[in-house]
């Protein structure tokens, strides 16, 4: 009754937003592909049997790439499909993972574009990253006896609670999955009390731990310093995936902690880039003087004094290499926080605040390991900025630490991979 329920609401949904991808299709780029994609319209795969992977969006598509790249090196003629639910998603699939065949937009999940996407690709195996459970995506492939194993699997608080409320609707989902390869043991409890069978569940660890971290030197580092008019003397704090709220708190500490340091300069990367309009006039207000990061890519280098906004896609981990101080966004504010491990990989001294439920025991065990340190309101950042950038030694420790327990926690891809691996032959 539950699942006719859903395809109803579905319905009525795909209904009205037909007229909405129509609109897209004026607006927007490449829109007929979004649109098709969306309807399960893709190209015919069926020959071909590839891996489908599906990462929904920039953040399960980072996680999947060490896995992916796993596969490819064991099967490197299977083809591989991965889909995205968000457009920054599939864009930053494009950019980072060659090793993807094809990259496509994931069908709304009703029983007719389902079976019409499954029809054209004709998976040989279905791996989901993390936990996007789509009802009549399971049911299709269980009728169709393919494979399905979720990996790197979590289970927030928050979806825990919704999960457990239409506990007989997920319980018959999630017995067309094969495998539930969990990030911790707490997921592995939350997932079976949902409904999934015990002996079907293993904790294997976090891939994102194994993501792949760019290489960088010293002669890059100069390289990347002269790109944004430094002179490698300048003190860096660098706030990372901002959300609104944050800017603010940092443009002020930036003006009071400057008085200290001259050469101190701030880095501030807003998470969503339709914002920069929204932080250039806070930056206006406290009369900071700043200059976009795209702005700083030409021949004319000049030197900054002041703040850099970074408004392109795909840089930040690099510019982590650079920071004194990195702070991890979206955790000041209720938003849950982003991903911790990048600077790690680094050794940079790692602040976050209290709100990071999206990295819950990532978080926990950082701080529990000196590898991070909480700060709980502004007052906390405040206190801990000025002292950490007075005691070099300090920071060192932090780094050092969090570099230990990132090379500590690394293996969960070839965890998964031995799992997955008796279904990847044809």
């Amino acid at each position: 009754m539950i699942h006719f329920l859903y395809n109803v609401i579905l319905t009525c949904f795909l209904i009205l937003h037909i007229p909405y991808l129509l609109l897209q299709s004026l607006l927007r780029k490449r829109p007929q592909k979004l649109m098709k994609e969306r309807l399960g319209s893709f190209p015919d795969l069926s020959s071909k049997k590839p891996i489908w992977i599906h990462a929904a969006s920039v953040g399960e598509v980072l996680c999947s790439i060490p896995l992916l790249k796993r596969i490819k090196k064991e099967v490197p003629d299977c083809e591989i499909v991965l889909t995205t639910m968000t457009s920054t998603g599939n864009e930053t699939a494009k950019k980072l993972i060659p090793e993807a065949d094809r990259i496509l937009f994931f069908p709304i999940d009703h029983p007719f574009t389902i079976r019409r996407a499954i029809r054209k690709i004709s998976p040989r195996l279905l791996l989901i990253a993390e936990t996007e459970l789509w009802p009549n995506l399971l049911r299709s492939c269980g009728r169709k006896q393919i494979p399905v194993v979720l990996f790197n699997g979590r289970i927030s608080g928050k979806s825990f609670r919704g999960y457990l409320f239409l506990k007989s609707f997920f319980k018959r989902c999630l017995k067309d999955i094969s495998f539930f390869l969990m990030q911790t043991e707490e997921d592995r409890s939350r997932i079976i009390e949902i409904g999934a069978p015990p002996d079907r569940t293993r904790v294997a660890g976090n891939i994102k731990f194994d993501q792949v971290f760019p290489s960088i030197n010293l002669e890059a580092i100069v390289e990347m310093s002269g790109f944004l008019g430094l002179q490698g003397n300048e003190t860096i704090l660098l706030a990372g995936s901002t959300h609104q709220g944050e800017e603010e708190i940092f443009i002020q500490l930036f003006k009071d902690l400057r008085k200290a340091d001259p050469h101190l300069i701030l880095i501030l990367a807003p998470r969503h880039l339709d914002r920069l309009e929204e932080v250039e006039k806070v930056l206006r207000n406290e009369d900071l003087s700043w200059k976009r990061r795209s702005s700083l890519s030409g021949q004319d280098r000049k030197e900054i004094s002041g703040v850099i906004l970074l408004d392109t896609m795909g840089e930040l981990m690099r510019l982590y290499s650079l920071g004194t101080i990195v702070f991890i966004g979206g955790s000041l504010v209720p938003v849950g926080g982003h991903n911790p491990l990048e600077p790690l990989f680094f050794k940079k001294c790692v602040l976050f605040g209290p709100h990071m439920f999206n990295f819950l025991e990532i978080s926990r065990r950082l701080i529990a390991e000196g590898g991070a340190i909480l700060v709980n309101d502004r007052e906390e950042l405040s206190f801990q900025l000025k002292r950490l950038l007075s005691d070099e030694r300090a920071r060192n420790e932090v780094g050092q630490n969090g570099y230990r327990f990132l090379m500590k926690h690394r293996g969960a891809t070839e965890r998964i991979f031995e799992k997955i691996k008796p279904f990847l032959v044809c």
